[in-house]
């Protein structure tokens, strides 16, 4: 079977766990752990941080605590999501037990104490906007290409950053299985599981409502594009 998007042979799952104090823990299992050698050039750059999410405040908790640990695991392209999950889980517990920080290297970001260990897709990515221009990031680690679309006007982004929220969910649980290149329908009910609403579960007739789009892969920028045929506006949220 020929797929028109690239895949790589595997991944892996890197998170860091920021403590005051040295933590001799390593572990050589499911999750590995072990020390950082050089702990000043283990953290992303504080700009893309804050660019990311964080604040004064979640830097300034950074720099209290110097020493890191690196959680990480590595899989084949099938079990992404699994290994993401169970890194992220060990490296948050850790982070529990020993008043740490956890950094999620794939955005990069901070995550906060009470973070989701087996999240909704919109927490594995953070958006970026340039005008007209919407990119995710943190979607590699999935082996997939970050997403974009570049058709909202600035007051109608919100609406396009849920469609692709919808093609993230999607995405994650579908792939490798099925490659993504072409049309699909996302619907209200993919939207709501990618962002993990408990409204899912209920009987809502609007989850039903759905936009068509079409993802093509741009190999220069090795971003998949998302094009949306229907107005969000009346489709999803009218």
């Amino acid at each position: 079977m020929t797929h028109e998007l690239p895949r790589t042979a595997d991944v892996r799952a890197i998170y860091l766990v920021l403590t005051a104090e040295a933590v001799d823990l390593r572990e050589n299992g499911d999750v590995d752990v072990q020390p950082f050698t050089d702990d000043s050039r283990a953290l992303p750059p504080a700009d893309l941080l804050v660019a990311r999410g964080s604040d004064i405040t979640d830097l300034e908790q950074l720099a209290d605590r110097p020493h890191v640990l690196a959680v990480t695991k590595a899989s084949d392209l099938s079990e992404a999501h699994e290994i993401e999950c169970a890194a992220r889980a060990r490296a948050l517990q850790i982070a529990d037990e020993h008043d740490g920080l956890v950094v999620d290297t794939a955005v990069p970001r901070i995550l906060r104490p009470d973070a989701t260990r087996s999240p909704a897709a919109h927490e594995w990515f953070a958006f970026s906007h340039d005008g007209t221009a919407i990119r995710t990031h943190g979607m590699a680690r999935f082996g997939l290409p970050e997403l974009g679309n570049e058709q909202a006007a600035q007051e109608r982004l919100p609406m396009y950053d849920a469609v692709l929220v919808g093609v993230a969910q999607r995405l994650i649980e579908e792939w490798p299985g099925n490659d993504p290149i072409g049309p699909a329908t996302i619907t209200m009910l993919d939207i709501a599981r990618g962002y993990g609403d408990a409204a899912v579960d209920g009987d809502d007739p609007t989850l039903t409502r759905s936009v068509d789009v079409s993802l093509r892969y741009d190999r220069g920028d090795r971003l998949l594009d998302v094009t949306l045929h229907d107005d969000p506006a009346a489709a999803l949220f009218g």
